[in-house]
């Protein structure tokens, strides 16, 4: 019996033991699976996080590639890795004349935009014109056809209304040419059909006098491609 005791406590101290070191033993492998994990978990978050980077890099840069070419610029360092310097420079070259062209219309619109601005912010209105007359000029000359011939009837019963009456000559142009040279023109020419009413009635000088508005005020907008023509004119207004 003394000697059953005796086994019976060394085995249970043996069980003690064992149970101590096992218990030991799976909380350390607990804690180092359970940081593995963890570290395994993190990278994976890292990598993901890497390659969303790379996609959104790749995806701004194809979308600014894709803009650059939409707005005609291109990367010169294309030509330049390959050689091609001739390529490079009519590259060059031709956006330069875009842009050039570019310029050109929009001061074309600035200087229309004036135009009208100036057009619409006269408080004076035009005046109604009382004789309407569209010449034709051979030579710088005025032409005396039956048109000529026609006007000269109407300024007549004019003048036996009113012998004593002003008249102004007013020339007007359409858009085509430098507005600066449509000025003069329609002014040398309303002063040519001046001279031709003084001579043909013999008025005095000052009785007659020739103005110019140029393209500035005309009867059609420029978009009324059929009627633009209508536009190159000379108002007599009888005072």
């Amino acid at each position: 019996m003394k000697n059953f005791l005796i086994a019976f406590s060394v085995f249970t101290c043996w069980c003690v033991v064992g149970l101590y070191f096992l218990n030991t033993t799976g909380a350390s492998n607990r804690k180092s699976l359970f940081k593995a994990a963890s570290v395994s978990v993190e990278s994976n978050i890292n990598a993901t996080k890497r390659i969303n980077t790379l996609e959104l890099t790749d995806t701004l840069f194809k979308e600014s590639e894709d803009a650059s070419k939409k707005r005609g610029i291109y990367q010169d360092s294309s030509f330049a890795e390959t050689g091609n310097y001739d390529a490079l420079i009519n590259n060059i070259q031709e956006r330069l004349e875009r842009n050039q062209r570019a310029i050109e219309e929009d001061e074309e619109r600035l200087r229309l935009a004036k135009l009208n601005k100036k057009s619409k912010a006269s408080k004076t209105p035009r005046p109604e014109a009382d004789l309407t007359f569209r010449p034709s000029f051979k030579l710088a000359r005025l032409v005396h056809d039956q048109k000529a011939a026609e006007f000269l009837a109407q300024v007549e019963r004019q003048l036996k209304i009113n012998p004593l009456t002003q008249i102004e000559i007013i020339g007007h142009t359409d858009h085509i040419g430098d507005d600066r040279d449509n000025y003069k023109i329609a002014l040398e020419q309303a002063q040519k059909i001046r001279q031709f009413i003084i001579k043909s009635f013999n008025l005095p000088e000052n009785q007659v006098i020739a103005t110019s508005k140029g393209e500035a005020d005309p009867l059609y907008p420029r978009e009324m491609e059929d009627k633009i023509e209508l536009n190159n004119r000379y108002e007599l207004i009888f005072k």
